[in-house]
């Protein structure tokens, strides 16, 4: 077969320069308009300390979060602005540190960390942003605003300060976290002697004070954690918070012990669950007592018996949680709500993933665990900020969904195509929305943006955040 000619379709390459100012990431503008009507950089500012040098605390952390949201990694998270006159002008930055400066900060930020500075800043801002949120939205677990609770093992050489060793995990540094919701309510890498344990009990009272009673969630408030928590120091922390807990109890060797005593009439049978691999599955009510604990707690058990396996295994989880409380009567029903409270968790463990991946936080950038420390509260307050625009611009998705479905039921006719996305993670978020490409200049008090290039359904969909996000 002859092959065809390709025919050149340019002949001629004209090159041009010009100095109007343009940014790849003209869609920032929605973070750093949150941040300003919710008043975040003001309460922020109100924490820090005085600074000499080219850059004040407020030039450094807004880069740092801009950067990381716009997908900067590390401690060169600010590195990519400095070049990007038209972001810089959007975010109403005079400049953005180099590396160097940005990595010497790291450790007066780990210092504030260690003062508690970035601990109150974080509960201000996930208060404030919660408290802008419907109450429904608030209360989206069985009724109940989720407190999880837990920590994971951040990748890197023993070489780093405050390295642990975990069996079957590796080596690396023990970050801990508390969200409240879908945000983080207090955050921290465990130092030498420390683990997830002791980082989460001197977490938790702050969040009770700082977080659920100024929302008035404290009795609505539900503590979920795995069965690493499930002894008897932080029941009791939980027990004396006032908390409603579910929390793992397959941990421990009573639990085995209690469950595998069960009379055969104490189990409610539910059946095979093919979907999970179940062939056979049970649940039961009973009580525990660990040896050290001043009282009995109540436990739920669940016995699976797998495919292609003879003997069954137990696992439980412990709550203080009542049918009365749960509004239910029949036992088996209290049980099974028990533990679709208790497989929420598995979508709580989802939030954690996207803090990780979305923001590249696997690998810790420095050797000092005071640089760690205060570089992973920055990459907190960048999480916090990107979610809540997409909690905002979610609910504003939502609205246009229910209203298109509502005009479709009346017969009106539809004129404008909507796609709402109000399910995306916050890499989406960033791949979408905060990455178009736009023209910025001032014009007196007023900042003027142009965007280029934009799709009508991306359009509509920025609008709508905008929209959302200077009315919440």
């Amino acid at each position: 077969m002859k092959k065809k000619k390709r025919k050149r379709k340019t002949h001629q390459v004209e090159i041009t320069f010009s100095d109007e100012k343009v940014s790849s990431f003209g869609g920032m503008i929605l973070e750093h308009r949150l941040a300003e009507h919710l008043g975040l950089w003001s309460k922020l500012e109100k924490h820090l300390p005085a600074r000499s040098g080219q850059y004040s605390w407020m030039d450094i952390l807004q880069a740092g979060i801009a950067g990381l949201l716009s997908g900067g990694r590390g401690t060169f998270a600010s590195e990519e602005l400095r070049d990007d006159e038209a972001l810089l002008a959007l975010l109403d930055l005079a400049g953005a540190p180099e590396e160097a400066t940005f990595w010497r900060c790291l450790k007066d930020l780990g210092d504030m960390v260690a003062d508690g500075v970035f601990n109150r800043v974080q509960a201000d801002w996930t208060r404030k942003i919660l408290s802008r949120l419907s109450r429904p939205d608030l209360l989206d677990c069985g009724g109940f605003f989720p407190i999880f609770a837990d920590g994971t093992l951040l990748e890197g050489s023993t070489r780093r300060e405050g390295t642990k060793y975990i069996r079957d995990k590796g080596n690396g540094l023990m970050w801990a976290t508390i969200f409240a919701g879908p945000l983080v309510a207090a955050q921290g890498i465990a130092r030498e002697g420390e683990g997830e344990v002791s980082v989460i009990r001197r977490q938790l009272p702050e969040v009770v004070k700082n977080v659920l009673k100024p929302l008035k969630l404290h009795s609505k408030a539900l503590f979920l954690a795995d069965s690493l928590h499930g002894n008897e120091a932080t029941l009791h922390l939980v027990e004396e918070e006032k908390l409603h807990y579910v929390v793992g109890a397959s941990s421990l060797t009573r639990t085995q012990q209690v469950l595998a005593e069960r009379q055969p009439w104490e189990w409610h049978e539910l059946g095979p669950d093919r979907r999970r691999g179940w062939t056979d599955t049970a649940v039961c009510l009973c009580w525990i007592q660990c040896e050290g604990w001043p009282e009995k707690r109540l436990l739920i058990g669940r016995r699976v018996t797998r495919e292609g396996e003879m003997f069954p295994t137990y696992y439980g989880v412990l709550t203080n949680l009542t049918e009365a409380i749960l509004g239910v009567d029949d036992p088996l029903e209290f049980i099974q709500a028990v533990w679709r409270l208790y497989d929420a968790k598995g979508r709580m463990e989802l939030g954690y993933q996207e803090l990780l991946s979305d923001l590249n936080l696997h690998h810790p950038p420095c050797r000092e665990h005071v640089r760690n420390a205060g570089f992973y509260a920055l990459a907190t307050l960048a999480h916090t900020l990107g979610v809540g625009v997409k909690l905002f611009g979610a609910r504003a998705d939502d609205q246009a969904r229910q209203e298109k479905a509502k005009a479709k039921r009346d017969g009106v006719p539809e004129r404008i195509r909507v796609k709402p996305r109000g399910g995306m993670r916050l890499w989406r978020v960033r791949r979408r929305l905060f990455t178009l490409p736009a023209r910025v200049w001032r014009s007196a008090r007023r900042l003027r943006l142009q965007f280029l290039g934009v799709s009508p359904d991306v359009r509509a969909q920025f609008e709508r955040w905008f929209n959302a996000i200077a009315s919440c």
